[in-house]
C-alpha cells in the first residue's frame, strides 16, 4: 500500500481540497518510485531532502493558519507546515510558504513555483550527493542554494503573486495578502498593529470593516478581516465572528474553493479547535 494519500492528480485534487500544481504532484510521485525501486520509505526521503515528512493537507491547519493557504505537509513537531498560497485557481504553479504556529512571523516565502520550492528546500549536502539521482530525474540542482527568508530587519520574507492588468495585491500580516481586482479595493490600508492600544484599534478596524462592506470594496472588506483575525485569533468567539464574516467578500470577489474551505473550517471549528479552559 503506497504511503501517499493518492495515487492519481485527480485524487491529489480531492485529498488537498484544491487543483494543486501538478509538478508537485508528479514530483511526489516520482519520489515514491524511486523509493520503491532503493529500498527507501517515500516519507523518509521527503523528510530528509525537503524537511516535510508528513502529507497532509487540511488536517494541518491550526486556527492561525490564513484560509488562502493551502497546506501540503508538515514537520513532525512545533506544528510547522507547508502550502501554497491560493487566491485564483486560473495558474499552473503557485507560490508556497511555511508557517510556525509557535511564532508570529505569518507565512514565510518559500519559491515562487513548485520547483523552486524543492530546490529551496535542500540542506543537507550529504544527502544531496547519496541521493543525487533522485534530484537528477526532479530536474534539481545538487547544491544549497542560500534562500533568504528573512530582510535585514528580521521581518520574514512574503509571497509575490502573479501579476494582473487591473488587479491589486494588498499584504496582510499572515503573510498572504490580498489579491483581486482594483476595483474592490479602497485607496489605502493600514496595518494592524498589536500595541497597547489594541481594543481601540479593534474597534477601529471593525468600523473600517463596515464601512468597507457597504461601499462594496470587498477585498479591502477581506483585508481588515484578515487583520483582524490574524491578531485576535485567540480569541475564541472573535476568531469564529471574523471568519464568518469572511465569506461574504469570498463570495464576492468569485473565490468558492476559498468560501468553501473558510466554510467548512466554520462549520467543525468547536470540533477543529476546543475553546480553551
Amino acid at each position: 500500500m503506497s504511503p501517499l494519500p493518492f495515487q492519481t492528480y485527480s485524487d491529489a485534487t480531492e485529498y488537498f481540497g484544491v487543483q494543486i500544481p501538478e509538478l508537485f504532484f508528479n514530483n511526489l510521485i516520482t519520489v515514491e518510485t524511486y523509493c520503491n525501486r532503493n529500498g527507501y520509505h517515500p516519507l523518509d526521503i521527503l523528510d530528509d531532502l525537503f524537511g516535510f515528512e508528513i502529507i497532509e493537507a487540511n488536517e494541518a491547519r491550526y486556527q492561525q493558519t490564513p484560509i488562502e493557504l493551502f497546506p501540503f505537509g508538515k514537520t513532525a513537531f512545533a506544528g510547522t507546515h507547508f502550502g501554497f498560497v491560493i487566491h485564483t485557481q486560473d495558474n499552473e504553479d503557485y507560490p508556497s510558504g511555511e508557517l510556525c504556529p509557535m511564532d508570529s512571523d505569518g507565512l514565510i516565502h518559500i519559491g515562487n513555483t513548485s520547483h523552486a520550492l524543492f530546490q529551496n528546500l535542500l540542506t543537507d549536502p550529504i544527502l544531496i550527493d547519496k541521493h543525487s539521482q533522485l534530484l537528477k530525474v526532479l530536474e534539481l540542482e545538487p547544491i544549497i542554494r542560500k534562500q533568504k527568508r528573512y530582510d535585514a530587519n528580521g521581518n520574514g520574507l512574503r509571497i509575490t503573486v502573479q501579476p494582473k492588468n487591473g488587479w491589486r495585491f494588498v499584504n496582510t500580516s499572515d503573510g498572504v495578502g490580498v489579491f483581486a481586482e482594483e476595483k474592490y479595493f479602497d485607496t489605502s490600508h493600514e496595518l494592524f498593529i498589536n500595541d497597547i492600544n489594541s481594543a481601540k484599534r479593534v474597534e477601529c478596524f471593525e468600523e473600517s470593516t463596515e464601512e468597507m462592506r457597504r461601499k462594496g470594496f470587498y477585498g479591502s472588506q477581506l483585508f481588515y478581516l484578515k487583520e483582524l483575525y490574524w491578531y485576535e485569533w485567540t480569541n475564541y468567539e472573535l476568531a469564529k465572528k471574523y471568519l464568518n464574516q469572511m465569506l461574504l467578500p469570498y463570495e464576492q470577489l468569485g473565490r468558492q474553493h476559498l468560501y468553501d474551505t473558510a466554510k467548512e473550517i466554520l462549520d467543525s471549528f468547536d470540533v477543529r479547535y476546543p475553546e480553551w479552559q
